[in-house]
């Protein structure tokens, strides 16, 4: 498991949970690790998250890996200390809205997240915000599945918790608190990573389709199956891709695929 955090009050129960270990020489970030996990600490900003998420990806040397986007954010509309996983991340300055896969099954906030370039302090929708989440999807979707990425925040602040009165201290504990949680989601996603291992080239192609619908826990399911069932019966990957671009939802393309391998399985 890795994981990119921000700030080191937002690292450090990973840290001590995990028993990892600051690597010594000279790198341009605060990278600790195990035998089985490695965390680096960005810096606060996308330019820095993206530049980290770059340098961890390089440190990366098996495949496949999950990816963790941990730390604290503000929130238009949820308590102060709630948990939440972002299923839609966008950057006003940017056409492109990532959806990280729902893979996730724990009892957990879903919401969207907007990264922003300074601190929101007016809240003006009932979603996230935080200043990294977008760049690190920009960037670590080139080289990992998506459904190997997830954002997962805590909320510190809202518009009855101002940021300004924010104590770093304050991250600490709230990640810390919710360390249980932290353990099933890694739990889950070394699973995850066991049961869908596919051939490269098939994974390439998960990917690229989850990229141009929104699915949800069982659709992403549903579609791997259906990828790992049709290369199975010898239908190219060609046609499946041309399968994407007549349908117009998650619903229709799964739906779409099933009808088209129906009369494989008669002949196989």
């Amino acid at each position: 498991m890795n994981f990119i955090v921000a700030l080191h009050p937002e690292a450090r129960p990973i840290i001590e949970r995990y028993g990892l270990e600051k690597r010594t020489s000279s790198y341009p970030f605060s990278f600790f690790e195990n035998e089985k996990h490695r965390l680096i600490i960005s810096g606060i900003g996308r330019i820095n998250a993206a530049a980290a998420t770059g340098y961890l990806l390089s440190q990366i040397d098996e495949s496949p890996q999950s990816i963790i986007n941990l730390g604290i954010a503000g929130h238009g509309k949820l308590n102060i200390g709630t948990p939440f996983i972002a299923n839609r991340v966008i950057y006003s300055e940017e056409k492109v809205v990532h959806y990280p896969t729902p893979i996730l099954d724990q009892d957990i906030e879903r919401t969207a997240l907007q990264t922003c370039n300074t601190p929101e302090k007016a809240y003006p929708q009932p979603i996230g915000y935080d200043m990294e989440a977008h760049s690190i999807c920009s960037v670590a979707y080139k080289a990992v599945s998506r459904e190997l990425i997830q954002i997962i925040k805590i909320v510190s602040d809202n518009p009855s918790n101002n940021p300004d009165t924010f104590d770093p201290k304050t991250a600490t504990d709230l990640i810390s608190i919710h360390l249980p949680l932290i353990d099933e989601i890694i739990e889950s996603m070394d699973g995850i990573i066991q049961s869908i291992s596919l051939d490269p080239i098939l994974s390439e192609l998960v990917n690229k389709i989850q990229s141009s619908h929104h699915f949800t826990v069982t659709q992403s399911h549903q579609l791997r199956k259906g990828i790992q069932q049709a290369h199975a019966l010898g239908l190219k990957n060609s046609k499946i891709t041309e399968l994407v671009s007549y349908c117009s939802n998650a619903k229709d393309l799964i739906a779409t695929l099933k009808k088209k391998l129906k009369p494989l399985r008669l002949l196989s």
